[in-house]
């Protein structure tokens, strides 16, 4: 671990306290609202749109294109569905220090440590989270970044609300323990592998419900951590679970057949170099689901039986980026899940006759 700390450039540490004060637990606690978890009356995010898009021009036909590139996400990607969950943990922790020190000793909360989270950042993630942090007064995100990051990406982040870091990604492969090491955060959490905050069931809940309800036959999405993908294929194992026991998701208005027999289509470059940066492997050296998971779950008749994780061609990100830009704002790594739908299309594996949604991630960093 000294190798690897002697190898971290600090770029930028912002001055917040160490530890919890009564402050600190009144602001989070009352400034971070609280929402339904599944109440379509009152959803915890404001819902996407979905734009019909015709491909005829480019030789691909007709589809729909679920947008997350809105103003109505800050800073107009999927990314802050995930922030904003993160941050309600700081609520849930400050109520929870609030009940404990409901006497009004506030020496007890001297000892407990400021929790903070590091991530594994191409940008996106980072940017998301340090805009939703700063909002409502929380520490400064950790971000550990690829010390070959553009000079114009970084200099983006540099603005952000947010302890930067950098190290050489190639030259060494990250664990858990190494990312909090490399940010100074020995004590805290690392978003990019934790599993017991449930990223692969509450980090895109609401997105995934709105992309159901469409009814789809099959759903494209790019594939970088693997986050989104993997909640896709959650819900579709919870919708099955519920439905057996003769229950369901009030936000699904679709039933749990057409749910379970949608294909779910992760698109991953081939290039490690490509210019859908943002899903490559260095900025993700944690899988999160096998391929037997996946097949598992098409045992068990959850998903469809075309679901899994493909590769697409460095020229299909170009052009896909290309026309997704005529209908909404987007990024090559965005683009991705259009790519591989092109990709598809040009052999033979698309039936013109199913409806397909293809998920714009959204233009960031």
């Amino acid at each position: 671990m000294l190798l690897l700390a002697t190898m971290t450039t600090a770029l930028q540490e912002k001055d917040f306290p160490q530890y919890m004060t009564r402050e600190l637990v009144e602001q989070w606690g009352d400034s971070i609202p609280c929402f339904s978890e599944n109440d379509p009356s009152a959803p915890e995010w404001t819902p996407t749109p979905v734009i019909p898009a015709d491909l005829t021009p480019f030789g691909y036909g007709q589809v729909l294109i679920k947008n997350e590139a809105v103003p109505s996400n800050p800073t107009h990607t999927i990314k802050d569905r995930s922030a904003w969950e993160i941050a309600a943990l700081y609520r849930d922790f400050a109520r929870l220090l609030y009940m404990r020190t409901k006497t009004g000793n506030d020496s007890k909360l001297d000892a407990i440590p400021v929790p903070r989270f590091s991530v594994l950042t191409a940008g996106n993630a980072g940017r998301a989270l340090a805009h939703v942090f700063h909002r409502y007064g929380l520490p400064p995100i950790k971000l550990l970044i690829d010390e070959n990051i553009s000079a114009e990406r970084l200099g983006s982040l540099k603005q952000l609300w947010a302890d930067i870091y950098c190290v050489d990604l190639k030259a060494q492969s990250l664990t858990p323990f190494d990312i909090k090491a490399l940010t100074n955060n020995s004590q805290g959490i690392d978003l990019t592998s934790v599993m017991t905050l449930e990223p692969h069931a509450v980090f895109y809940d609401w997105h995934v419900h709105e992309a159901f309800n469409e009814s789809p036959d099959e759903i494209y999405v790019p594939y970088g951590s693997g986050r989104l993908f993997e909640n896709y294929l959650t819900w579709q194992e919870r919708t099955l679970r519920a439905a057996s026991q003769g229950q369901r998701d009030p936000r699904l208005q679709v039933s749990a057949t057409t749910v379970i027999t949608m294909d779910i289509l992760g698109a991953e470059p081939l290039l490690p170099t490509s210019r859908a940066d943002k899903l490559t492997k260095p900025w993700h050296p944690f899988l999160i689901l096998e391929k037997d998971d996946m097949s598992a779950l098409q045992v068990l008749g959850a998903t469809g039986s075309n679901t899994g994780v493909y590769g697409v061609l460095e020229e299909k990100i170009r052009d896909a980026d290309t026309i997704m830009n005529r209908f909404c704002p987007a990024e090559p790594s965005a683009a991705a899940g259009l790519a591989l739908y092109m990709q598809r299309c040009d052999a033979g594996r698309v039936d013109p006759h199913k409806k397909v949604l293809i998920i714009n991630t959204g233009k960031g960093i």
